[in-house]
């Protein structure tokens, strides 16, 4: 029963990466494409660094392959949680933003992905990983 658990959960695990992974991806992907410009000018219009554009890109783009991978993945997860919780903050307070709307922005997404973020941090990448192979998980 045990082993059936641990395989379960190594996909569950998986999974959750993977899905993370693409997302951050294809989110990160149009700043890269266009060097975060176009991001860091809406950034700067809502009160904020325009450079941390450049930061999501990185985060999104780059976080997103080594959750897929399985690399790096408590580091990466702790990183994608703080800037989701951020992002949380920054739709709360700058956007008036309600957990779910249809007519205005909200951040229902960013808690979800927050969740996983987490879950990936403190459970770790499981067994179908870079991280496990060479010890890290």
């Amino acid at each position: 029963m045990i082993e059936i658990y641990a395989a379960l959960m190594a996909v569950w695990l998986l999974i959750f990466r993977a899905v993370l992974g693409i997302t951050l991806m294809i989110h990160g992907y149009p700043k890269l494409k266009d060097g975060a410009k176009q991001a860091g000018q809406w950034m700067k219009s809502m009160g904020i660094p325009s450079w941390t554009a450049f930061l999501a890109m990185l985060l999104e783009f780059f976080g997103g392959i080594l959750l897929i991978a399985g690399l790096l993945t408590r580091i990466v997860s702790l990183l994608i949680a703080l800037f989701m919780f951020s992002n949380i903050v920054m739709k709360k307070s700058k956007m008036k933003a309600s957990y779910i709307s249809m007519d205005k922005p909200s951040y229902e997404v960013d808690m979800l992905y927050l969740l996983i973020a987490i879950t990936l941090a403190i459970i770790g990448p499981g067994a179908f990983s870079i991280d496990h192979l060479i010890g890290l998980a």
